[in-house]
């Protein structure tokens, strides 16, 4: 598979494991909107060049953003088409953070080790779950619901693994399985359980889950300056595939 092709797969699975409450199709652009929760989810992202000008496109993008409330940002992948970055630029766009897009087989026979905590592995998520997740992040009130509605539009075979310390959260994370693939989202440990080896200890579990549910290989986005998780995947294995970038309009 070419480096072209697996980037158009990757983004064809990221889209489907984390979906947008809204969607518009424009000419091979995809404008999603989520009420402001997740980049992924409120961003245009481009799977084609598709044949109308870019800056038509962009207008037009741009009105549907300030419809719904939200600043128009788009995300710059491999499959952006040429003549967007520099439209963007001319219109005054910020370049943000730089994201990773990494993938890597899964190991067979992972056997996750014993530490004292309550490990669940559920196929939907817990009413507790959701509202431990969001006071370790800490979630913003406001995307509360729509992260719950996020959720529950997953259309593939969802893994909500948690672990806890007693009653106490200790932290989670979630795997969509899709076509032989992992995805892994939603990685958080609770603050005070940091620096233990927690965050490589759900990875291992998620995979060793994903495998049990048919997944070969695994795929994550990580932020780009994020060293502490990009220490820990690379220790599993996972190398990066392509690199994105939001660019909005303040």
């Amino acid at each position: 598979m070419s480096a072209n092709d697996l980037c158009r797969l990757l983004e064809e699975l990221c889209l489907t494991a984390w979906p947008a409450l809204k969607t518009i199709h424009d000419d091979g652009w995809l404008l999603r909107f989520s009420q402001g929760h997740s980049g992924r989810s409120n961003s245009v992202t481009c799977l084609s060049a598709g044949v109308l000008p870019v800056a038509e496109k962009v207008d037009r993008a741009e009105a549907a953003y300030i419809r719904e409330g939200l600043p128009p940002r788009f995300r710059i992948t491999p499959l952006a088409p040429a003549g967007l970055v520099a439209e963007l630029d001319r219109r005054g766009y910020l370049r943000q953070e730089e994201n990773l897009v990494q993938s890597a087989a899964i190991p067979s026979g992972l056997a996750p080790t014993a530490d004292g905590l309550d490990w669940r592995l559920e196929t939907a998520p817990a009413v507790d779950l959701l509202a431990s997740y969001a006071a370790a992040l800490p979630l913003p009130a406001r995307e509360a619901d729509p992260m719950r509605r996020l959720l529950d539009a997953i259309a593939v075979p969802t893994l909500y693994l948690s672990a806890w310390d007693g009653d106490r959260y200790a932290g989670s994370a979630l795997g969509v399985a899709d076509r032989g693939w992992l995805g892994v989202y939603k990685v958080l440990v609770a603050p005070e359980q940091r620096g233990r080896g927690l965050s490589r200890r759900l990875m291992t579990r998620l995979l060793a889950a994903g495998e049990a549910a048919g997944a070969a290989r695994a795929y994550l986005q990580v932020g780009g300056a994020n060293q502490p998780a990009l220490a820990t995947y690379a220790r599993l294995g996972f190398q990066t595939v392509y690199r994105y970038q939001y660019r909005q309009l303040i």
